[in-house]
């Protein structure tokens, strides 16, 4: 089978990022800090005539409301990574050439497609989804489908033919040659790269250096070219630069969805569940807050998660304008399918575990607790504050006749009393130091109140507990 290569090329992925969801209505450039050129910009600025690598003067007096933005390659690197992540889904050979680019190996892809055009819709549709610009080509090598994509050649064929005949169309300066390299070669005629292989590898390598050999090499396809492959991450993780700066928490809500949004989709594809969120907001001139998001159940799903970070969002402060946001996942597990009973009738929406979820995004996770039983007769320790619905592993019977409310310190009992049932001999405690000698008496006082009271070696009657 003969190799096969697709590249994707992303002209414009870092506007593409900050607004594909929210596109600009006035002419908008990203713009080389070092150079001072346009790098690239929207379709209002075309339309009012800037170009790419125009300088930011002659853009400016060309439209006096452009807006102008930094290039910042970070927004591409996780861009590009976000890309890979998704087409990954369809396709399995990635590789990465930053700033803007994907190389597709697809010629082992084609009998899962059943063909070349199949492939290509199915990869089609989920670019879609990601509302990105891009060129794209075929190639008989790496370089080949690059410098083609580059070019917007946007073409998808297997004819070897074709590809190698618009490769040797292509200009020296569409190559990646270096600029002086270009200019020797423009001095003895050689102006295309049909021209250029025309000429034996030999002899080029007598007359010019070996960087210049090896990218014909591979261009053609004589050299391999090395290939680092792409693997998705096991836990999700996702930076989002905003356009402009949130200093309200209410406001995070908004691109909160779309991370929320990828985080469903990284989750359901792989059938997965995740009990933790850390949220990272990088905020202007001052230190990143973390937020930790627990689910007790574990969820995948976008709007459980936003509803989870709006009641922590409700007790969070902000010291500063908040200009992005980082995503990430603590440990995941396999989702399994919920079990019900066919016969328990209509129920809550919310299951305990999801409950307990929300009042400790609310409340703070400290703040709800629920009950375990100790193996211990004393009733001071019989009973102690655990994590919610964790069972008690006590094995020991709960004896009749306990008071539904105790008192948390024994009162010395001061009215007549008439006793009703008892003793019961609690002798206890010697292990710990903290040994308990009590003869308990169900009592009822001459309101018809009942007292659960005990009495002391010493004949000390006090009240501990009180019959609801």
């Amino acid at each position: 089978m003969k190799n096969l290569w697709l590249y994707l090329h992303f002209p414009h992925l870092q506007l593409d990022t900050l607004f594909s969801q929210d596109p600009a209505e006035h002419a908008l450039a990203i713009l080389d800090s070092k150079t001072n050129t346009v790098l690239q910009l929207n379709t209002q600025a075309k339309e009012a005539g800037i170009a790419l690598h125009m300088g930011l003067g002659t853009a400016a007096a060309l439209d006096q409301s452009l807006q102008v933005i930094p290039y910042q390659a970070d927004i591409e690197r996780h861009k590009l990574k976000d890309i890979a992540e998704a087409l990954y889904l369809v396709t399995c050979d990635i590789c990465f050439f930053p700033p803007n680019g994907l190389l597709l190996r697809i010629h082992n892809m084609l009998n899962l497609y059943a063909g070349l055009d199949a492939y290509w819709q199915v990869l089609q549709n989920q670019l879609a989804t990601l509302g990105i610009t891009y060129d794209y080509a075929t190639g008989h090598s790496p370089f080949a489908a690059r410098m083609l994509a580059r070019d917007a050649w946007n073409q998808v064929t297997n004819d070897y033919s074709i590809m190698k005949k618009r490769v040797g169309d292509c200009a020296l300066k569409q190559t990646e040659l270096h600029p002086k390299t270009i200019q020797k070669l423009n001095r003895v005629g050689i102006h295309s790269v049909a021209n250029l292989l025309k000429l034996p590898l030999k002899d080029v390598a007598k007359r010019f250096d070996i960087d210049l050999v090896t990218y014909l090499g591979r261009l053609t396809g004589e050299f391999q070219h090395p290939m680092h492959f792409f693997h998705p991450p096991d836990h999700f993780h996702r930076y989002l630069e905003l356009m402009f700066d949130i200093e309200n928490t209410q406001t995070l809500q908004h691109p909160l969805k779309h991370l929320f949004a990828a985080l469903e989709q990284f989750l359901k594809v792989r059938d997965l569940l995740t009990q933790q969120l850390m949220l990272t907001f990088k905020q202007r001139d001052k230190e990143d807050l973390l937020l930790e998001i627990g689910s007790a159940q574990g969820e995948y799903q976008a709007q459980k998660w936003l509803t989870l970070a709006a009641l922590k969002l409700e007790n969070l402060q902000l010291t500063g304008p908040v200009c992005a946001i980082t995503l990430k996942t603590g440990e995941t597990q396999v989702r399994s399918p919920d079990k019900s009973d066919l016969f328990s009738g209509k129920k809550g929406t919310l299951s305990a575990l999801q409950l307990i979820s929300m009042l400790q995004a609310k409340l703070g996770e400290d703040a709800i607790q629920g009950l375990a039983l100790h193996n211990d007769f004393r009733p001071e320790v019989a009973s102690a504050y655990s994590a919610p619905l964790i069972q008690s592993d006590t094995l020991r019977q709960l004896q009749p006749l306990r008071p539904s409310f105790l008192l948390q310190i024994p009162q010395p009992l001061r009215e007549k009393v008439s006793i009703i049932h008892g003793p019961e001999r609690l002798h206890t405690g010697w292990w710990d130091n903290k040994e308990t000698t009590r003869d308990y008496f169900v009592a009822r006082s001459t309101l018809g109140q009942w007292y659960w009271v005990f009495k002391t070696p010493d004949t000390q009657w006090y009240l501990h507990g009180i019959f609801g």
